[in-house]
Formats: C-alpha cells, sequence, structure tokens
C-alpha cells in the first residue's frame, strides 16, 4: 500500500505555534506528498452545495420500516454502499442523497476515515437519509466516476487522515475533504491528458458492475437455497417452545443465541429437509499458526499471509500481504478457509464468513489461529460448502451459535455441528456456477477504450462471484498505480491498462 505521508526529522519552534496549535505529536508535522500541479479544489467541482448529515435519535430507530437510515459502517472497501448492516427508521430526517451523490465519511476511526462510497438510487420518496458522519458531493456527470476513482485512492484517505485531529475513538475531519486539491492528468502524464481521465472512469465503471453483478448472483445463491430448502420439506410441524434443562445441560450454554426462535426455526428447517443433511468432522478442520519469525512484504516473497482481517464481509481474500518466514507453510493446495473469531460487528454475524483459497490463484500461503482449514474434499464440494456458509441462511445461524460479547468466537465443536444442505446434483451446479464459474470473452475481442465497458459488462455477467471479486483485486491496483503517477507527473501508455 502506497503512503502519501512524509514524516520529518525536525521542526523549528516557531512551527509548533503557529502551524498545528501548539500540538507536540509528531504526525501533526508530517508533510503530505503530490508532485503535479494541475490540481483543482473539490469544493469548487461541486455543482450543488455539499449536504452535512444529521442525526436522528435513538427513538427514531425501528426495525420494520422502509426508510433507511445510512451511517458510516455502510461506507466500506467497496465502490456501492454496502447495505449489509443497514439500519431502519421513521421517517423524520432532513437530509436526503440522491442518485450519483459521493458519500464521503468526515467521522471515523481506523481506515474508515475519509472512505467514500457512490449513492446509485434516485430516493425520489426520500427513504434513505445521511447520519452527521457522512457528506454528500455532487459533481457533474462528465468526471463522477473520474472523481470517484481519486477520493477512494490512498492519497485522499492520507490528505483527510493528515488533516484531521487526533482523537481517542472517533475522530471528526469537518470539512477538510472539501479542501483537498484534486489531481487531474496533464501532458506530462499522457500527450492527451483526457484519454487518461477517461481510462479511468472506463476503469471504475467496470468496477461499479463486478460488484453489482456479485450482488445480484450472491442473491441468485440465497434465492436457489430458500427455494430448494421451502419446497422440500418434510412432513413435520414447526412449534417453538422454551428450552427444556436437558437441552441446556446437553449443550453447555447459557447464552441466549441458540435457544432463540430464529435459529430453532432454521435449524428446523434444514432438519426437516427431504434430502437430508451431512456434518463436517472435527478432524477434517486444521488450525491456523502465527510463526515466531517472519517477515512482511519482503523482495523474496516466499508466502501469502492469511488472516481474519484480509478476507473481505462477502467472503474474499485480498492477497495484500506476503511473508518470509521459517518453517513450512500451512496452505499448499485448494481450502476453505473460515473465520472462527472476530471484532467485527456486533451480533456476530461475521463470524463463519469461508473464503476459498483457490491453489492455482494465489500459490502457497499461511493463515494465522483466526481461521480454520479445510482441505479433505474435492473442489465441487468446497465450492459448494463455502457458498452455503456465506449464503444469508448461513449467516443467521452463525450469528446465533456464535459467543463472546467483544469478540464473537465458534468453536471446532460448533462448525462441526453445523447442518450443511445435501442438495441434489443440480441444485449443487447452479449454486457452483453463482459463485464460481470462468468466462474467456476477453481472450476473443480486441478491447478499446471505445469497446471496454460493453464488453467488460457481457464478462461480468458470465463471471462466478469468486472471478469478479478476483478481478476487482486487481483493477484497483490499476487505478492506485494510474493515480498515482497522475500525482507524480509519470508517463502514462494508456493501452497498456486494456
Amino acid at each position: 500500500m502506497k503512503s502519501y505521508k512524509k514524516d520529518v526529522l525536525s521542526i523549528k519552534i516557531s512551527e509548533i505555534n503557529s502551524e498545528s496549535r501548539f500540538s507536540l505529536s509528531s504526525k501533526d508535522y508530517a508533510k503530505f506528498q503530490i508532485v503535479t500541479q494541475n490540481t483543482k479544489k473539490l469544493d469548487d467541482l461541486l455543482v450543488v452545495k455539499p449536504k452535512f448529515g444529521r442525526e436522528i435519535g435513538s427513538d427514531f430507530y425501528m426495525k420494520n420500516s422502509s426508510y433507511r437510515f445510512l451511517k458510516t459502517v455502510n461506507i466500506s472497501d467497496g465502490y456501492l454502499l454496502n447495505l449489509g448492516t443497514v439500519e431502519y427508521c421513521k421517517p423524520g430526517n432532513t437530509v436526503f442523497p440522491k442518485k450519483n451523490d459521493i458519500l464521503i465519511v468526515k467521522d471515523g476511526a481506523g481506515k474508515g476515515l475519509g472512505e467514500v462510497a457512490l449513492y446509485p438510487y434516485e430516493n425520489k420518496d426520500n427513504r434513505d437519509s445521511i447520519s452527521s458522519g457522512l457528506i454528500a458531493i455532487r459533481v457533474d456527470d462528465n468526471i463522477q466516476k473520474y472523481i470517484l476513482a481519486v477520493l477512494k485512492s490512498q492519497h485522499f484517505k492520507d490528505f483527510v487522515d493528515l488533516n484531521t485531529a487526533q482523537g481517542s475513538t472517533i475522530r471528526h475531519s469537518k470539512k477538510i475533504s472539501l479542501e483537498y486539491e484534486v489531481p487531474f492528468p496533464s501532458k506530462n502524464n499522457n500527450i492527451n491528458p483526457k484519454k487518461v481521465e477517461t481510462l479511468i472512469s472506463v476503469i471504475v465503471e467496470n468496477i461499479l458492475d463486478k460488484e453489482k453483478q456479485i450482488r445480484l448472483k450472491q442473491s441468485k445463491i440465497n434465492q436457489l437455497i430458500k427455494e430448494e430448502l421451502l419446497n422440500n420439506q418434510g412432513s413435520d410441524t414447526y412449534t417453538y417452545s422454551y428450552p427444556r434443562i436437558t437441552e441446556i445441560k446437553k449443550s453447555k450454554r447459557l447464552d441466549t443465541g441458540i435457544y432463540e426462535e430464529e435459529f430453532n426455526k432454521l435449524d428446523f428447517l434444514i432438519s426437516n429437509y427431504k434430502n437430508g443433511f451431512f456434518k463436517i468432522p472435527e478432524d477434517k478442520f486444521s488450525s491456523g499458526s502465527t510463526p515466531r519469525v517472519r517477515v512482511f512484504n519482503p523482495k523474496n516473497k516466499n508466502y501469502k499471509w492469511v488472516t481474519p482481517t484480509l478476507i473481505s464481509d462477502e467472503g474474499f481474500y485480498n492477497p495484500s500481504q506476503t511473508i518470509n518466514m521459517k518453517g513450512k507453510n500451512n496452505i499448499s493446495e485448494d481450502s476453505i478457509l473460515i473465520i472462527n473469531r472476530t471484532s467485527r460487528g456486533k451480533k456476530g454475524e461475521y463470524v463463519g464468513i469461508s473464503c476459498f483459497y483457490d491453489f492455482d490463484k494465489y500459490g502457497i500461503g499461511h493463515h494465522n489461529q483466526g481461521l480454520y482449514r479445510i482441505t479433505e474434499y474435492s473442489k465441487e464440494e468446497k465450492l459448494f460448502i463455502v457458498s452455503l456458509l456465506n449464503s444469508e441462511l448461513y449467516r443467521k445461524i452463525c450469528g446465533c451459535i456464535s459467543i463472546g460479547s467483544k469478540m464473537k468466537e465458534m468453536k471446532l465443536a460448533d462448525f462441526a455441528e453445523l447442518k450443511f444442505l445435501n442438495f441434489p446434483e443440480n441444485i449443487r451446479k447452479k449454486i457452483i456456477e453463482e459463485y464460481y464459474k470462468e468466462c474467456n470473452l476477453k481472450d476473443k475481442e480486441i478491447v478499446t477504450m471505445t469497446n471496454y465497458a460493453e464488453i467488460f459488462k457481457l464478462r461480468n455477467s458470465g463471471l462466478g462471484i469468486f472471478q469478479n471479486y478476483f478481478e476487482l483485486v486487481h483493477l484497483r491496483m490499476q487505478l492506485e498505480d494510474i493515480i498515482d503517477k497522475i500525482i507524480n507527473d509519470k508517463e502514462i501508455d494508456v493501452e497498456s491498462y486494456l
């Protein structure tokens, strides 16, 4: 990951008095790096005044509502909104985003500060509103995708971070993001600067379409699971009752998750499924380990380093870290990697997230104790298990089973008791193809700037979720590289990125 923050080794007394309000923090004197002079202030690029969100108060929250309250948690690493943890409310807010607004996180902690996402909905009835931690901005449609790409870059995040006062937990950047000098391509980058701008815009269009396809295909998997499960129930009838003392003694648990009606209803539906279910025995799971000696991002990159933080909420591994270490790696073939504990999330919904580690694509790797590994199944069986674990149904089940307050966890015995639906072969095949499917359409076409978006949109619909996400990582790296060259006034060969 590139960084545009440069630490200084010494400062003058006068700088302490004038620049940082008598701050003694070394961070407040770090320099922000930018070479190009071809910039425009973000505030000057807005076509309407920015909208600053507001809070609604705890009394306005409600579960059964068609009004959504968008918060900082809904702006994540993706280009589109993350609605997995969206909250609902009564009508009453007065700050409403509109289609193609860019939402910026102005109040946040850690990597969340300065994160952005595109708001893609019309919102004609003002059913979506934004919290005080967000700013909604609008730029001209001709540069919208270009601006979105630059604001998603590490350069923008570093600017917001450097210019925001330190805080114990939540940091407040106020209006500082509007002061950002947006770098634009110059003739030092390319004889035709607009060509570079167009290149970035079409790559962003590809990214947005891939994120859309991933959601559509995940929705299709959820629908296939739901229909097969509900349409093939046995003759038993579901009734809910409070747990008996014998059940509590058997489970040896006093937390309420596995006794709640939601879990019991889902567990009944799986147990009552006509084609039955299967379990994965404890001896099929392997634990991870953290080597005593390890060197991150070495010149000689031996292993991929896999931790829960490098696996997205959707269940995909981003190979952004590599290590050198002594000893033997523990990933040497196609594997299922399952998050067994995490501090992310409030209700345990992230425990049980599973990713398929494709050995052909990632190569040898090593994972830590936060993950369980499964290898002793065929590739098709692994893909099916991963698809189930990342479905809406199994996310709910794992959320109920997981225990803990800050760090949710599922023990090995809990995973060994999970009931995996024994779907017929034709349904398994449909689910697997939505998750994992290659498409060689690009290889048969000559890609140009003119047909780039058309070819890739058609291709994205033919790819599986895994392949789309794998390419997303590459596209994001491409954008970071191009934007870095713009910032540093370096030459850009447009055709090499097509």
